[in-house]
């Protein structure tokens, strides 16, 4: 049986200091700890205050979330990789449900449930090609034991590490969302299995992983955008470009009259990541 030192939990930092302390102190003694950093302004100082050792991982440069979670699989030496997002903590058991999840289903990616911040399960049920809205995806108290989803939330998960590396990990082209739907597509195709495990239970702070701010907001939507166009290329979809375009300037319309200036960057990001050319299409 495989117990807690079987797994390797991996954390991608970006400017995470203010969070990452409390994410490492949920993990459970006899699991490593792999943290990548991505050349964070900040620094690496936090890494002096971690209650428990810490593996990390120096990025020359800011390489992006799949490619940091990529090197950090490589660099672990556990059976198990678990990624888990900075501003995530894990609650008792969590770990060890998962383990028994895999040992009773075999092969599969496998997902803790997570809680927002509101106490509120944080659900997907389907990839960016197959979404679920809200109003039709099951309530918390619809949700009994483990049940089987078509989405892999990058924030939380679990597979065997040769698994996840030879499926080729998440596409390094992507540098910041939408690399959990490309995996999950994958997984989809080979007729992998992503299991979402009740007894499992992750807290997620959501957005807190870097410190916020108006360029930050831009910049991270900005790149949102340009994941989603690449992934619609990768997969033959249609592009609404001009359709897009439309909504998001009406978008950018109401939030200035309406003096809502977060809400701004967020539709100028993606606005702006509408029109960029793509380099890594080759």
């Amino acid at each position: 049986m495989q117990g807690l030192e079987s797994v390797s939990v991996v954390f991608v930092t970006y400017d995470s200091g203010a969070v990452i302390g409390r994410a490492v102190a949920s993990v459970p003694a006899g699991a490593e700890v792999v943290i990548v950093d991505n050349a964070s302004p900040e620094g690496t100082a936090f890494m002096d205050h971690l209650a428990r050792p810490a593996r990390l991982v120096a990025m020359p440069r800011n390489m992006g979330f799949g490619t940091a979670c990529n090197a950090g699989a490589k660099t672990s030496s556990g059976h198990f990789v678990l990624f888990l997002n900075p501003d995530a903590e894990l609650e008792t058991g969590a770990i060890e449900a998962l383990l028994a999840a895999e040992r009773a289903y075999g092969p599969g990616l496998f997902m803790p449930s997570i809680v927002g911040e509101n106490g509120r399960l944080m659900r997907k049920e389907g990839s960016i090609f197959q979404p679920v809205p809200r109003g039709r995806r099951l309530k918390g108290e619809e949700i009994a034991g483990d049940y089987c989803t078509r989405f892999v939330h990058g924030a939380a998960f679990l597979a065997a590490r040769d698994l996840f590396l030879e499926m080729g990990g998440f596409d390094e082209r992507i540098f910041l969302y939408h690399e959990d739907d490309d995996l999950a597509l994958r997984a989809l195709e080979r007729r992998l299995p992503i299991t979402v495990i009740g007894a499992a239970r992750v807290r997620h702070g959501g957005g807190k992983s870097s410190t916020p701010s108006l360029s930050r907001t831009f910049a991270i939507n900005r790149l949102k955008k340009q994941s989603e166009r690449y992934l619609r290329r990768k997969y033959a979809r249609p592009v609404p470009v001009a359709a897009d375009a439309a909504k998001l300037i009406g978008g950018c319309l109401l939030a200035a009259l309406s003096f809502d200036t977060h809400r701004f960057m967020i539709r100028a990001g993606k606005l702006r990541g509408i029109f960029d050319s793509l380099e890594r299409d080759g």
